[in-house]
């Protein structure tokens, strides 16, 4: 998205550099999209990866399928664009923007602040500290972290006896048609498993903490996708936009009716159960893993056989699970409360952006500014913002030319058309809602 939004505006591709060790830009997300089984996104028609915001995801699916039904659901705020849709789209304009082209094959495992005076940069390492280059602005989008484990789960995940039948909900997983397995949580990645499971024949248990979360039809309420919504966000304390956020991000999942269909049939078929409860004892057992349950909220449901145990409990969202934010904090002594970075309002990291010569996060370690910084939509938001702070400051000083209107309007043209090819080329997937 940085590397596009960039192009359009008018950087010429061997004035970005892209490090990471990966030649597929949503490769990381594909492959959990797979472990999932994830067919269609929870967000809408605006979360796409083109440059500009025309057209959308309904419109090209119209477009390439020659069916008014993805607009009619757009416009019911009932349309899911597909998987295949969005990497089919993401492919394209990778490709035909050369995004590849312009990669460093390698992670970044520290950067440092130079030129303090007139040539403020930064200077990029790879993780064996070699030399990887310097850069006058640096956007850090090292994704998600780590896979996020019950304390329990994560002890008997150890165990040889016992943790090959424990996963996680992105991790791949191999189900037994006959098994009995157990779903740890109610957000989306459990629902999701629950459907799998399902579908394959076998039943399922799903585990809550606490009663069922509220259903939220996106990741945080629709009005803090807005502008508005997230000017009145950011206007908070960090402190109260902290607390806001443990309202807010607590595992919910939308209302999808493919999936309350194959939920009331699996009751139907006594292959479906809801516990209220916590995993307090994991042991061996005839069908693979024998776990107790106890509950804060009734009777325990005590002893339960099982042929495996699914944690869907998403990832780690401490910027200290990510060795090169956590090199950074020290160093650079960048504020931070329950393992949340302070950010600056545009994303920026204290301690080393600056107007000039930026320095900003991405993603699920920014979501203490933009609440939906790890979507589509929220990823789409920051990255723009930060290409245009840098694309100011660079015209300035006369190293970049704006594009011009038809010719941005020719690359958007161009890239919509390319992706409608490309989309009519993948199957087309059932809509959940």
């Amino acid at each position: 998205m940085i590397y596009s939004t960039a192009i359009y505006l008018g950087f010429r591709p061997d004035q970005i550099t892209v490090f990471g060790p990966g030649d597929n830009p949503v490769g990381t997300y594909q492959q959990f999209a797979y472990n999932l089984g994830q067919t269609v996104l929870r967000s809408e028609s605006e979360s796409h990866f083109l440059p500009a915001d025309w057209p959308t995801f309904g419109q090209l699916n119209a477009w390439a399928r020659r069916s008014p039904g993805s607009l009619i659901r757009s416009a019911r705020r009932k349309y899911n664009p597909g998987v295949p849709d969005i990497l089919a789209e993401a492919q394209v304009v990778q490709r035909k923007l050369g995004w590849n082209d312009q990669r460093y094959p390698a992670k970044v495992g520290w950067l440092q602040r130079e030129g303090e005076g007139t040539d403020p940069h930064f200077v990029l390492y790879d993780e064996d500290a070699n030399y990887a280059g310097r850069a006058k602005h640096v956007m850090i989008a090292v994704g998600h972290g780590p896979l996020s484990w019950p304390p329990l789960l994560a002890k008997a995940k150890e165990d040889p006896d016992v943790g090959p039948r424990l996963a996680q909900a992105y991790e791949a997983k191999d189900y037994d048609p006959q098994g009995r397995y157990v779903v740890v949580g109610a957000g989306i990645a459990s629902v999701n498993e629950w459907a799998n499971i399902l579908d394959l024949g076998g039943k399922c248990i799903s585990l809550l903490r606490s009663p069922v979360p509220d259903e939220q039809d996106l990741n945080t309420p629709r009005c803090l996708f807005e502008a508005l919504g997230i000017d009145a966000f950011q206007a908070l304390s960090f402190e109260e936009r902290i607390a806001f956020l443990g309202s807010i991000l607590k595992g919910t999942s939308p209302a999808r009716r493919g999936w309350d269909v194959k939920v009331n049939k699996g009751r139907a078929e006594r292959r479906f159960e809801q516990l209220i409860g916590e995993i307090d004892q994991i042991e061996p057992g005839p069908l693979g893993l024998r776990i107790h349950v106890v509950s804060r909220h009734g009777p325990d449901p005590g002893w339960l056989d099982v042929t495996g145990v699914i944690a869907g409990t998403g990832f780690n969202k401490s910027a200290l699970s990510v060795p090169l934010l956590r090199r950074l904090i020290d160093f650079y002594k960048v504020p931070l409360e329950g393992g949340r970075m302070k950010l600056q309002s545009n994303c920026g990291v204290p301690g080393l952006d600056r107007p000039d010569s930026r320095c900003a996060v991405m993603g699920i370690f920014a979501n203490a500014v933009v609440t939906h910084g790890d979507t589509i939509a929220g990823l789409k938001y920051i990255g723009r913002r930060f290409v245009a702070d840098c694309y100011r400051v660079e015209k300035a000083a006369g190293r970049v030319r704006r594009r011009g209107f038809l010719d941005r309007l020719g690359m958007q043209f161009s890239l919509a058309r390319q992706s409608v090819s490309a989309v009519r080329r993948v199957q087309d997937v059932e809509q959940l809602a």
